[in-house]
């Protein structure tokens, strides 16, 4: 006969709390249960291939304890059992890593079969067994955790890393979806560590599957940390060719702001030399809508005086200069049609021309500094 129905705390929240972290995002799983009992009770079922509930009130998701049987390829190759006479034990059993199969009792009491805190103190990402290599997505999650806890220096643990290897040589990892890899390639990019989830695909030989044709790592790599994560992804991808950037992030399905940084980032490194002239940073500025898009302009001016060693604020300076100048001026002056385009670029050109900053050079300074 089946207990009666139990809830426990478990994984990240559990993790994180022992690791006096915040804990943003609770997880619940239930033993001694069905789904007709939940939905008795006011959850909302939302799980299709297994069943997970939503609470009535305080809408956290609580998971009908479960064992998985691999069947065929890729991490939905999966049967479940979750019948009500499923343990807690055999529950955590199923899950990747053992800092995140800790389960904790409303009385406070913690269940740690896979000794995951012991493992927390020892700062070692570990699998709890064999089964890890049944879902390709976990390499990635620990690839992802690294990145996350990088200020904790947790090392993955060499039988876990034999594992890794053995996923990536074993051609699954194909399987996974554009969107599942990016998930969680931007679940890293939060990260201001967010390299170290690239170092470890690389080091397991993943990264070629995921990422082909990333050119990695950069060389020398850049600091990630005061960027956020739309640059965090400029930056990785920088040595890559832009036509492979492109192809990469179509292939990924990557959001258009990232898409954009990376892209933006890439044309200007390839199509352009220091020092411009100002009817090149005229082009340029138009191109990417510097007037129209200020902030994104800031950041991406930002990181490319970073990857220049150019001075931001002459970057600035250049989107000052043509900011203030109104098509509705020209107008009143007589200008329309093509006329009114010409006049237009000619004064953005020439208000670039007139700023005093080392990074604008009229044709007359620029052939002085190349025949210097």
């Amino acid at each position: 006969m089946p207990s009666a129905m139990t809830v426990y705390l478990v994984g990240g929240a559990v993790r994180d709390e022992l690791l006096d972290l915040p804990v943003k995002d609770k997880d619940w799983v239930v033993t001694g249960s069905t789904p007709e009992a939940m939905l008795a009770q006011g959850y909302q079922q939302v799980g299709k291939q297994f069943p997970v509930f939503l609470h009535p009130e305080t809408k956290q998701e609580y998971a009908l304890a479960r064992k998985e049987r691999k069947q065929g390829t890729g991490y939905k190759g999966f049967i479940c059992d979750f019948s009500p006479d499923i343990s807690l034990e055999q529950d955590l059993e199923r899950r990747d890593l053992t800092i995140n199969a800790i389960a904790k009792s409303s009385d406070g009491t913690l269940i740690d079969p896979f000794n995951g805190q012991s493992d927390l103190k020892s700062r070692v990402i570990r699998h709890v067994s064999n089964a890890f290599v049944e879902d390709p997505l976990r390499v990635l999650r620990v690839a992802r955790f690294m990145a996350r806890f990088a200020e904790f220096e947790f090392t993955i643990a060499p039988e876990t890393q034999m594992l890794m290897r053995e996923i990536a040589a074993s051609g699954e990892l194909s399987t996974l979806t554009p969107e599942r890899v990016w998930r969680e390639t931007e679940k890293a990019l939060q990260s201001p560590d967010a390299s170290l989830y690239f170092d470890v695909l690389k080091n397991c030989g993943a990264l070629d599957t995921l990422f082909p044709n990333l050119v990695y790592p950069n060389a020398p790599k850049t600091s990630l940390e005061p960027l956020d994560k739309y640059s965090r992804w400029a930056i990785i991808t920088n040595r890559t060719p832009l036509s492979e950037i492109e192809k990469l992030n179509q292939r990924l399905r990557v959001p258009n702001n990232y898409c954009w940084f990376s892209e933006q980032t890439k044309a200007f490194i390839e199509g352009y030399a220091l020092p411009l002239t100002a009817d090149q940073w005229e082009q340029w500025l138009t191109r990417i809508a510097a007037v129209k898009k200020p902030q994104p302009y800031s950041k991406l001016s930002a990181l490319l005086a970073d990857l220049t060693q150019t001075d931001f604020k002459g970057w600035q300076n250049l989107r000052q200069a043509i900011a203030g100048i109104s098509a509705q001026t020209l107008i009143k002056q007589g200008f329309s049609g093509a006329e009114l385009g010409q006049a237009l670029k000619r004064a953005r050109i020439d208000a670039i021309a007139s700023l005093n900053t080392p990074l604008v050079f009229d044709e007359h300074q620029q052939s002085t500094l190349q025949d210097s």
